[in-house]
């Protein structure tokens, strides 16, 4: 939950990962390991690193990301990170989309994807 005064600082809408999506990012300087993806827009990205206190990235600090949609297929990305937030376990991040791959259309075309799968209502769970 959002506290009251909280606002929207991104210029574009960012659309929640719905938890029955198996999307995740790795981050190759950081090793392979899968984080959990919370949201994306089409200039950015919000995820949580399970550091356990080790790997953590810091604000401002610029790397290379690849969002997987599968295990197989990804998409790669350069991100600045604008906002982190520590705990023991975790950090959570929200970067900014740079580099030669920021606004490009296939990110623009996964975003649009994710807007008519949230909203369509001919998706159905497997149930095993």
């Amino acid at each position: 939950m959002k506290p009251a005064n909280w606002t929207e600082k991104r210029r574009h809408k960012r659309r929640e990962i719905l938890e029955r999506f198996s999307f995740f990012v790795c981050i190759p300087k950081l090793g392979m390991a899968r984080h959990r993806v919370h949201d994306v827009s089409e200039a950015g990205i919000g995820f949580t690193l399970d550091t356990l206190g080790e790997f953590k990235l810091q604000a401002g600090e610029e790397c290379e990301l690849h969002f997987y949609m599968n295990p197989s297929l990804y998409l790669p990305a350069t991100i600045r990170v604008v906002r982190e937030d520590d705990s023991a376990e975790e950090q959570t991040i929200g970067a900014q989309f740079t580099g030669p791959h920021a606004g490009s259309e296939a990110w623009a075309t996964f975003v649009k994807l994710i807007d008519q799968l949230s909203e369509s209502d001919g998706i159905r769970l497997n149930p095993h």
